[in-house]
C-alpha cells in the first residue's frame, strides 16, 4: 500500500477525534441525538482547523444506519454516493448549481439522507447564490446542505440568514502540540518539547499544517525531531537569538545588538519575520510584567522560554516596552516604503538604544545652550539633525564664534518676542528641519507632512495646509497619533509646545507662494530679514 500522509492518516473519524472545537461538536451531537438538525449549515473559520472534517462527520453520522455510512472516514466517503462534496472554487457558475438543484430532488440511493458539502463556499458567483437561494431555503425533505469557507463575509446575507452558523476557532498552542506529542509516539518518532510547540506556532492554529510540517521533518530527519531541524526548516530565528537581541535592547546596548542582527541575517533569516518576532517577544514580556505567573498562560510557549522571560522582567519598565513595541513597528511601516528591511530595523534600535535614560521618560524641554556640532535629542530620546547655523530658528540668537545658541525666554504678552515665534517666513524658512525631525520620528507622518505648507502660525497654533487632491493626507496626519509626533518635532525642532491644526485651503496662491519661498530659501540658504503684510 502507498505511503499515506499524517494529514491524511490522522483525520479524525468521529467527533471525539476532533481537536479543539469542543463547543461546536458537543452541539452537533446533541443536535444528532435529539434528531433536531438543521436542514443548513454553516462552517466558518481559518484553514486546517477541522471545517470539512466535522461537515464529513456530519454526513456520515446522518447516514450511519446505511450501508453507505460503514467504514472509515476516507473509505466511506468514496463509496457513499448520497454523500456528494462539491469545490465551490472550481465548481461556481450558474450551470454548476443548476445541476445540483436537479440531482437534489432524486431520492438518497442508501434510504438515507443526501448531504452537499460546498467547500469553500464563498467562491460561488452571484448569480450562483441567486440560483441556490430557494432550494436552500426549501430544500427536499431528504436533502441537506453543510457549507464551510474561510471567508464568511464574501457571504450574501440571503444565504447566511438560512443557515445555522457555526465558527470555528484556531486550535490552542497546548492542544496542538498535545496532539503531535501523541501522533509522535504512534509513529515512534523522537520529537523534543520545544520542538513540536516550534511546529504548533509556526503552524498559527492549523493542525493540517502541522501534522504536514511534521511529516516533513520525519521524513528528512529519520524520525528524531529537535528544535535545530525545526528552525532550519521553517526559516524561525533561533529562541536564544530573539533573547540575544531582547537583552541587547533592554541593556541599550547598540553596537551589540548590531552584531546579533547581522548574525541573524548572515545565516538568511527573513528579517521581516525577526521584526514580527521580536514584537512578539516583548508583547510576551508584557503580559508577564503585567501579571507574571498568574499570566503565563497568554503565553504560547514552553515552559522554558516562559522562564527566561521571567528573568528579564526586572530589567524594564512597562512603558519602556510599550515604547520599544511601537519603535518596532515604526520599522515595520518604515521597511514597506524604502524595501531595506534591515536598514528598518537597525535604525529602530539606534532609536531605543541611543538614550541615556529610560525610553519612557517624559518629554523634557531642550536646555538653554546647546553645541550646533552636537546632535540635538529628541523627545523621543533620537538624535536629530540641529538646525542649520545659516538660518537660527525664531527665538534663537547666534553667538558671533558660531559656537553655541542661547533661548530667549519666550513670551506671549504682545512683545517682541511673540511677533517674532508668529512670523510665517520664518516657519517657511526652517520648515526642511520641521520635516526632517518628523522623519526621524515616523517616516510615515513626515512623507505625508511634506505635502504641505505651514499657512499660519501665532505663536500659539501652527496652522498647515494641503490643497484639496491631498484630503487624505489631511485625514492622516489628523490622527491623534500622528498629531502628537508634530508636537514633538515642533518642539525639539523649534522649542515650542504649540498646537497643530491641519486643514485644507482653497488659497492655490498662497500655498504655492509659501512653497516658492520655502525652495528659494532652502536652494540659496537664505534668511528672511523683513516680511511686509499687504493689509
Amino acid at each position: 500500500m502507498s505511503y499515506l500522509v499524517l494529514a491524511r492518516k490522522y483525520r479524525p473519524q468521529a467527533f471525539a477525534d476532533v481537536i479543539g472545537q469542543s463547543e461546536i461538536t458537543d452541539k452537533l451531537k446533541n443536535a444528532l441525538a435529539c434528531d433536531r438538525t438543521a436542514h443548513a449549515y454553516l462552517f466558518c473559520g481559518p484553514r486546517g482547523v477541522g471545517k470539512t472534517t466535522c461537515a464529513r462527520i456530519l454526513a456520515m453520522e446522518l447516514n450511519k444506519n446505511t450501508a453507505s455510512g460503514q467504514g472509515s472516514l476516507d473509505l466511506g466517503m468514496q463509496t457513499a454516493l448520497d454523500i456528494i462534496e462539491i469545490d465551490g472554487a472550481s465548481n461556481n457558475s450558474v450551470d454548476d448549481i443548476r445541476a445540483l438543484r436537479e440531482s437534489a430532488q432524486l431520492m438518497p440511493m442508501g434510504g438515507g439522507v443526501k448531504v452537499y458539502i460546498i467547500d469553500e463556499v464563498h467562491m460561488l458567483s452571484s448569480s450562483a447564490f441567486n440560483a441556490l437561494l430557494k432550494t436552500l431555503e426549501e430544500p427536499p425533505p431528504h436533502v441537506k446542505f453543510v457549507f464551510a469557507t474561510t471567508d464568511p463575509n464574501k457571504l450574501p446575507l440571503t444565504v447566511i440568514s438560512r443557515c445555522h452558523r457555526f465558527d470555528f476557532r484556531r486550535i490552542p498552542l497546548d492542544q496542538m502540540a498535545g496532539y503531535l506529542k501523541g501522533v509522535c509516539v504512534k509513529e515512534g518518532f523522537n520529537a523534543h518539547e520545544d520542538a513540536l510547540f516550534a511546529i504548533a506556532r509556526a503552524s498559527q492554529g492549523s493542525m493540517r499544517d502541522a501534522l504536514s510540517v511534521l511529516d516533513q521533518l520525519s521524513s528528512a530527519s529519520s524520525g528524531k525531531i529537535d528544535l535545530v531541524e525545526v528552525n532550519a526548516m521553517l526559516g524561525i530565528v533561533e529562541i536564544d537569538r530573539i533573547f540575544a537581541l531582547a537583552e541587547a535592547i533592554l541593556l541599550k546596548n547598540f553596537p551589540e545588538a548590531l552584531k546579533v542582527l547581522d548574525n541573524i541575517a548572515g545565516k538568511g533569516k527573513d528579517i521581516k519575520q525577526l521584526s514580527q518576532d521580536l514584537i512578539g517577544f516583548f508583547r510576551n514580556l508584557m503580559v508577564m510584567k503585567a501579571g507574571g505567573p498568574d499570566l503565563q498562560d497568554l503565553i504560547d510557549h514552553s515552559a522554558s522560554y516562559k522562564k527566561m522571560l521571567f528573568d528579564l522582567v526586572g530589567l524594564v519598565s512597562m512603558g519602556e516596552i510599550l515604547v520599544i513595541i511601537d519603535r518596532l513597528v515604526d520599522a515595520q511601516d518604515t521597511s514597506r516604503i524604502i524595501e531595506m528591511p534591515q536598514l528598518a530595523l537597525e535604525i529602530a534600535l539606534a532609536r531605543i538604544t541611543a538614550s541615556s535614560g529610560p525610553v519612557s521618560s517624559p518629554v523634557q524641554a531642550r536646555p538653554a545652550e546647546v553645541r550646533i556640532s552636537d546632535p540635538v535629542t529628541t523627545p523621543s530620546g533620537t538624535s536629530a539633525r540641529p538646525i542649520s547655523p545659516l538660518a537660527p530658528a525664531a527665538g534663537m540668537t547666534l553667538n558671533n564664534n558660531r559656537g553655541a545658541v542661547s533661548i530667549e525666554p519666550i513670551n506671549f504678552d504682545g512683545s517682541s518676542n511673540a511677533a517674532v515665534l508668529g512670523s510665517l517666513a520664518n516657519m517657511i524658512r526652517d520648515w526642511n528641519t520641521l520635516t526632517h525631525n518628523v522623519c526621524l520620528q515616523s517616516m510615515s507622518v513626515g512623507t505625508y507632512l511634506q505635502e504641505g505648507r505651514p499657512l499660519k502660525f501665532d505663536g500659539r497654533k501652527l496652522t498647515i495646509g494641503f490643497t484639496p487632491e491631498n484630503e487624505f493626507h489631511k485625514e492622516f496626519l489628523d490622527q491623534p497619533a500622528n498629531l502628537k509626533v508634530l508636537r514633538d518635532a515642533v518642539l525639539a525642532t523649534f522649542s515650542l509646545d504649540v498646537g497643530i491644526d491641519i486643514t485644507i485651503t482653497e488659497e492655490t496662491d498662497t500655498y504655492k507662494a509659501a512653497a516658492a519661498v520655502n525652495n528659494a530659501l532652502a536652494i540659496f540658504g537664505g534668511e528672511v530679514v523683513n516680511e511686509w503684510d499687504s493689509e
